[in-house]
């Protein structure tokens, strides 16, 4: 029997909006109307003279996480993502982390299974329709290797698995 389906509020994110040495995390989104991981996996197609179909291996992933929302101005991660846009932020200053949580999934003492991963935080716009609410448009760029472990949210406790 299969399982029930997992609404997506189930998949939760949070934003270090602090600094690495302190982070504060911050639930990501409020006023987001859209937001999905993209993981536009890398291939390599081989083929020797004894085959007559080409073999597909998977040898990596180059993942994003486009974001759309409202300009919400008071939420942590809205001014956190806005202070980056305003002073142009490039490199090494718009780098942070995300922990990405997996409530669908059994949680132990009130943590669920969940990711770290550092990421850097690309700007696409700003702006939107007239007679509208004011939009912004942001992307979250894995910056290395996802940790894997488990998140607790009441804490804001992100623990290494086998740490």
């Amino acid at each position: 029997m299969a399982g029930k389906k997992a609404p997506r509020s189930s998949i939760q994110h949070f934003l270090n909006t602090g600094t690495i040495d302190t982070p504060q995390w911050d639930r990501l989104g409020f006023a987001v109307s859209s937001g999905e991981i993209n993981y536009n996996t890398e291939t390599e197609e081989t083929a020797d003279i004894t085959m007559d179909n080409k073999v597909t291996d998977i040898t990596g992933y180059n993942r994003n996480f486009p974001i759309e929302g409202v300009v919400l101005p008071g939420d942590p991660v809205f001014d956190f993502v806005d202070d980056l846009r305003i002073n142009m932020r490039v490199l090494d200053d718009l780098r942070t982390e995300l922990v990405n949580v997996w409530a669908y999934k059994t949680p132990t003492a009130g943590a669920w299974p969940a990711e770290r991963v550092p990421v850097n935080v690309g700007i696409d716009s700003i702006g939107g329709e007239g007679a509208a609410s004011a939009r912004i448009k942001y992307t979250l760029y894995d910056a290395g290797p996802p940790v894997v472990g488990t998140f607790n949210p009441e804490t804001k406790v992100f623990t290494a698995a086998g740490g």
